[in-house]
């Protein structure tokens, strides 16, 4: 029995630095029925002579090239275009990042085996160590709507730059990558997938994300920008309803005032309002215009969860 094909796609902007190692992962997977899209976004290094160098290997790389240089979010739309129709699996892979001999083995045996999966994620080594996502170790799939609720509480972690999805799922999404959120686009689309289908989970090490400072999450999610945390506000409107039902006024009202005294706290680390128009933007967006009532009502808020009176947000993103 022929082995589902598992497309994965690299899209590539000025990536000669690191390319070669990640194509060379690609090319030790020890699933046979592999192919690997790689899309140059208009390069000005020498990213085309390294995907040159990878023609005739045995993983097929099938390369493209554009002539004008897209934003990312775009540029990930146009490569997932590339895919071809016949692929059962789709897993991203950064032009800086690399993959273990047995991922792809490891994830689309999972996906396989649980046909309602949609979306695969796994363990791997990123900021110094393999990373703990949260997921019970006891389980390998959860239902999508819970698994949902388990990633705005923070109690599950989804990496999408380390992630494989079902095809037949993500061609549901017109297009997959939206730009309703600036930064957090890639976590959108695996979230809208799993209001479709399951999530699966390998508990094992099987990839490296590299951290830098070049990097485009570090560009614009990362230092004084906190742009996760307005994604995450995004999210919750979102998703919220969904994952958490009659609860969900509560988790966003704890949210919402977790949220505010953070942009207070900013405004205090930054002296003044330089990096908090995103956020204050966001919050009017929703319908919360900064202000002082809004303000006090945070900042009470934190005087109740001191005393025990309350507790406070620890979900999404958790970390700003």
């Amino acid at each position: 029995m022929t082995a589902p094909l598992v497309a994965i796609v690299t899209p590539t902007h000025n990536g000669a630095r690191f390319l070669a190692e990640t194509m060379e992962s690609v090319q030790k997977q020890i699933w046979r029925s592999v192919v690997h899209i790689v899309l140059d976004n208009n390069s000005t290094d020498g990213t085309a002579e390294i995907i040159a160098n990878y023609s005739n290997k045995r993983v097929p790389v099938v390369s493209y090239y554009n002539h004008e240089t897209l934003g990312q979010r775009d540029n990930w739309n146009r490569a997932y275009s590339h895919v071809p129709a016949e692929a059962a699996y789709v897993r991203y892979l950064c032009d800086d990042d690399t993959i273990t001999p047995d991922s792809v083995a490891k994830m689309a045996a999972l996906a396989e085996n649980n046909p309602g999966v949609g979306a695969v994620g796994c363990l791997h080594h990123c900021a110094g160590a393999v990373q703990d996502f949260f997921w019970p170790k006891d389980r390998t799939v959860f239902n999508g709507t819970e698994a949902i609720r388990m990633t705005l509480l923070r109690q599950g972690v989804l990496m999408p730059v380390q992630m494989m999805w079902r095809k037949s799922v993500a061609d549901q999404l017109h297009p997959l990558f939206e730009d309703a959120v600036d930064s957090g686009w890639d976590l959108d689309a695996v979230l809208k997938m799993l209001t479709r289908s399951d999530f699966g989970f390998v508990h094992e090490n099987l990839g490296f994300t590299r951290v830098h400072a070049n990097t485009m999450t570090s560009l614009t999610s990362a230092s004084k920008t906190r742009a996760w945390t307005r994604d995450a506000l995004h999210l919750m409107t979102r998703y919220g309803p969904l994952a958490f039902g009659p609860e969900y006024s509560a988790q966003l009202l704890r949210f919402r005032r977790y949220y505010v005294r953070r942009i207070i706290a900013w405004w205090k680390q930054d002296h003044g309002r330089e990096n908090l128009g995103i956020h204050l933007d966001a919050l009017d967006k929703a319908g919360w215009k900064f202000s002082a009532p809004l303000a006090l009502d945070a900042l009470a808020d934190w005087a109740c969860v001191k005393i025990g009176m309350r507790r406070n947000w620890s979900g999404y993103p958790g970390w700003q």
